[in-house]
């Protein structure tokens, strides 16, 4: 499969970049770190996608982030009453992930995905590749732009080498929410 870049919108309304009025300022402390959105499926039937979603899933784990986790499986999102399948398909049609073609010219959206501030890395092997290099400490820490690996001060909203905007995509509504599933270290927290 081929996979393409996401298409990139930017936005009008930069205060949604914002998880709180405090995490884009001040020094890096928790409350500046990253957004991290791990985009997943919890359907085994697929069993590609499946096991590389559980090897990005261990990586963010054994690094400690915390992630937000939104499973792509409709019916787990239908039974658990969470926004997954919603935010899923609002971002979809925002055109910001990731997509592959099929050997038929099918477009479906890469999974897993790892969404940082706003921006798709990618999928498991690209977040790998970032940890290898030494890269996704300082994109996590705000110091690196996820898109051009470019140094950056923590608290801009916008790239100056690649004019990526950064934002917060799960809305102020669902954080602290039973809404969406926040992971740390493998357990909700």
């Amino acid at each position: 499969m081929e996979e393409q870049e996401p298409s990139r919108t930017v936005s009008e309304d930069s205060s949604s970049a914002y998880n709180n009025s405090s995490s884009r300022t001040g020094t890096s402390s928790p409350e500046m770190l990253a957004e991290v959105v791990f985009l997943t499926t919890s359907l085994g039937s697929v069993k590609k996608q499946f096991f590389e979603s559980n090897r990005a899933k261990h990586l963010l784990d054994c690094k400690g982030l915390v992630y937000y986790l939104i499973d792509t499986n409709k019916e787990i999102s239908d039974a658990t009453g969470s926004k997954d399948m919603e935010l899923f398909e609002s971002w979809k049609s925002e055109g910001f992930l990731r997509l592959c073609k099929d050997e038929v010219g099918n477009e479906s959206v890469v999974l897993p995905q790892i969404i940082i501030d706003g921006f798709s890395v990618g999928d498991n092997k690209f977040l790998q590749d970032l940890e290898d290099d030494g890269d996704l400490d300082y994109i996590v820490a705000r110091i690196l732009c996820p898109s051009c690996l470019k140094e950056k001060e923590p608290d801009v909203l916008t790239c100056p080498k690649c004019n990526v905007e950064y934002k917060n995509i799960i809305p102020d509504e669902y954080v602290d929410t039973p809404y969406v599933r926040r992971f740390c270290q493998g357990s909700p927290c």
